[in-house]
C-alpha cells in the first residue's frame, strides 16, 4: 500500500480551535500555511487542495478579513491608507518561487514548474523564457529588477499576459490559489512564501559550524510570527540558494549520460558535488530535487519510474537517500512503498542505519554501504 498524508496538522488544529470558537486570525494563517505546505511539496492531490482551500476562504470571509477598514479620512477629508494589523486574503498566486525575494526573471529560470518545461539550465531555454517576455511586451530590463521595484505596469499585466501565452508551452495551471497575509504598511507574504522560507530555516544547520536541529527548529518556529520578519527573510534567502543547487545538480544529471541510473523498478541518482551537498543533504530539500528529476525526465518523454537520490548527510560517513513515487493522484491506491522497503534493505544489506525521520521514505545510511543497499532495495519493492 505505501504511505499517504492525511489532513495538514494545522488545518486540524483550526478546525478544534472553531469548534470552541477559539478561533483567531493566527490560527487562520497558520492553518493556511500548513495547507499551502502539502501544496507546494507535493503531498496532496490537486483535487485535495482545491476542496481544502474552498472551506478555509469561507472562514476567512466569516473572520472579517474581507470587510476591515483600510483606509481613514482626516477632518480635513484627506484618505489616508490604515495600518492592517493583520488580514488574510486569498488570491491566485504564480507557480514562480518567491517571486517577490527576487527577480521575475530569475524567478522564471529556476522555479521547478518553469524550469522543467523550458529546460532554463540550457542556453536554448533562456531564450526562450527571454523570447516568451518579449512575447508578453515585457522589456526585459524591467523583468530583471528586484520584483518590489520592477514596474507597476508590468505587474498588473502579469496574469493576463501569462494566461495568454503559457498555454502555448504547455503550462496551462500556471496559476493556482494561494492566501496572502497583510501586516502594517509594508508587510505583505504569501503562504507559499513562508513554508520556502521556514523550510530553509529548518534545514540549514552545519554540525560544523556549531548550529543544530533544535536552533535552528526554534529560528523557524520565530519565523512564523510576522514579528519576526528578518528572519523569514533570511529563510527565504536560503531558499533560494537550495533551488539554485537543485537547478544546478538537476540540469548536470539530466544532460550527463550515466548519472541517473535506470533499474527495473526505480531510477536513482547521488549527489558527488561537495558544494551543493550543504544545500542538499536534508531530506526535504533532497525530495524537492527528486521531484524535479522526475518532472525533467517526464517533459523529455522517458517513462515514469519512482526516484531515489542520495546526497551525503550532515553526521561525517553518513549517506541521505530519500525516495518519491510521484505527485499523488485521486484514487490511487499505493501511495509511496520505500519505508518498509528501506527498512528490509538496510537490514539485509547489515547497514548501520537511521530510519526515524519525519517521512518513512528518508533513510540515513552508511555511506560505504549504498551499493549493496540498493541491490537489496530492488528485490524488496
Amino acid at each position: 500500500m505505501g504511505t499517504f498524508h492525511g489532513k495538514p496538522s494545522g488545518c486540524l488544529m483550526f478546525e478544534l480551535s472553531h469548534l470552541l470558537r477559539k478561533n483567531t486570525n493566527e490560527l487562520l494563517w497558520l492553518a493556511c500555511v500548513s495547507l499551502t505546505d502539502q501544496f507546494v511539496h507535493e503531498r496532496l492531490t490537486d483535487e485535495r487542495y482545491k476542496a481544502a482551500v474552498m472551506e478555509l476562504e469561507q472562514h476567512i470571509n466569516s473572520l472579517g478579513n474581507i470587510d476591515k477598514i483600510t483606509s481613514v479620512t482626516l477632518k480635513d477629508g484627506t484618505k489616508v491608507r490604515a495600518p492592517i494589523c493583520s488580514r488574510i486574503l486569498y488570491e491566485e498566486e504564480p507557480r514562480l518561487m518567491l517571486l517577490r525575494e527576487w527577480t521575475l526573471f530569475d524567478s522564471m529560470i529556476c522555479s521547478s514548474y518553469i524550469a522543467t518545461k523550458l529546460k532554463t539550465w540550457s542556453d536554448n531555454g533562456t531564450k526562450k523564457v527571454k523570447l516568451l517576455l518579449a512575447r508578453t511586451g515585457f522589456v526585459l530590463i524591467k523583468c530583471q529588477q528586484k520584483f518590489p521595484y520592477m514596474s507597476q505596469q508590468v505587474k498588473s499585466k502579469m496574469k493576463e499576459e501569462f494566461d495568454r501565452f503559457l498555454p502555448e508551452y504547455g503550462m496551462n495551471d500556471f496559476y493556482y490559489q494561494s492566501f496572502l497575509r497583510l501586516h502594517g504598511y509594508g508587510s505583505r507574504v504569501s503562504a507559499a512564501d513562508v513554508v520556502h522560507g521556514v523550510t530553509a530555516l529548518l534545514e540549514s544547520f552545519l554540525v560544523s559550524s556549531g548550529s543544530s536541529a533544535s536552533k535552528q527548529f526554534g529560528e523557524a518556529y520565530d519565523a512564523l510570527s510576522l514579528t519576526n520578519v528578518d528572519k523569514l527573510k533570511s529563510g527565504m534567502q536560503q531558499a533560494i540558494k537550495v533551488q539554485r543547487a537543485i537547478l544546478r545538480q538537476g540540469s548536470a544529471a539530466i544532460t550527463k549520460g550515466g548519472s541517473i541510473r535506470s533499474g527495473r523498478k526505480f531510477r536513482w541518482v547521488k549527489i558527488d558535488d561537495s558544494m551543493d551537498a550543504k544545500y542538499l543533504g536534508y531530506p526535504q530539500a533532497l525530495t524537492k530535487f527528486c521531484y524535479f528529476l522526475m518532472d525533467a525526465l517526464r517533459e523529455k518523454g522517458a517513462r515514469m519510474k519512482p526516484m531515489l537520490c542520495a546526497c551525503a548527510s550532515q553526521q561525517p560517513e553518513k549517506l541521505l537517500v530519500v525516495g518519491v513515487f510521484g505527485k499523488p493522484r485521486l484514487g490511487a491506491v499505493r501511495g509511496n512503498a520505500f519505508g518498509n522497503a528501506f527498512r528490509k534493505a538496510a537490514e539485509e544489506s547489515k547497514a548501520d542505519y537511521f530510519h526515524e525521520l519525519f517521512e518513512y521514505s528518508w533513510i540515513v545510511l552508511d555511506a560505504n554501504t549504498v551499493t549493496s543497499f540498493m541491490i537489496a532495495l530492488t528485490e524488496k519493492l
